[in-house]
């Protein structure tokens, strides 16, 4: 009996009974493989421009340089981190779905390796999209800084002492998640459809 879990075996034998199969068609491994790899690819490829829209959505909030100190007059900083992470976790959360959604369409037939693909390829593709994302929030944060006068519209981010990041790690299983669940409900709605 073959080891190889995408080929079929040509024969059986039950109780002295030789059962004939159809001819084993070409493995398919290489093929999942390959549409696993595309998927992980594609979509950390896609981390960046979500970043960057995830920056350009994200709420900005005057802040006041006074002799270097910022301070935040109009809304406290809790409330603006609050809302910066969770514009992040929208903007993931429906690039998510969409990546399940073509997954469903275009990688079904290899079942258990796209949603491998799709566990893999999301966190990775939201570490690239936090990364990227807080870019433009660090640089326009440096501007003001070395400006040490007068008030102005920042993207935050997430600050931690100097440097930035998402304050809420648990925030880039998020993107994942979106795609996980929009592939895995049609597979249970329509298991047939699936290899």
């Amino acid at each position: 009996m073959s080891t190889d879990v995408w080929a079929a075996p040509s024969t059986t034998e039950t109780a002295g009974w030789e059962t004939v199969l159809p001819p084993r068609g070409p493995s398919r491994r290489r093929q999942d493989v390959t549409r696993c790899v595309a998927i992980v690819v594609g979509m950390v490829l896609l981390g960046a421009p979500v970043g960057l829209l995830w920056s350009a959505l994200a709420p900005r909030y005057t802040v006041v340089f006074d002799a270097g100190q910022a301070t935040y007059p109009f809304i406290e900083s809790t409330k603006a981190f609050i809302g910066v992470e969770g514009t992040f976790v929208a903007v993931t959360l429906v690039v998510g779905a969409l990546c399940g959604v073509l997954a469903w369409w275009f990688a079904r037939s290899s079942g258990p390796w796209t949603v491998v693909a799709l566990a893999v390829g999301g966190v990775l593709a939201a570490l690239v999209a936090a990364h990227v994302g807080l870019l433009p929030g660090r640089q326009e944060a440096f501007d003001a800084l070395a400006r040490k006068q007068g008030s102005v519209q920042l993207f935050l981010g997430a600050r931690s002492g100097n440097d930035t990041h998402l304050r809420a790690p648990w925030a880039v299983v998020v993107w994942p998640f979106g795609a996980l669940v929009a592939f895995l409900v049609p597979a249970f709605i329509r298991p047939e459809q699936l290899d």
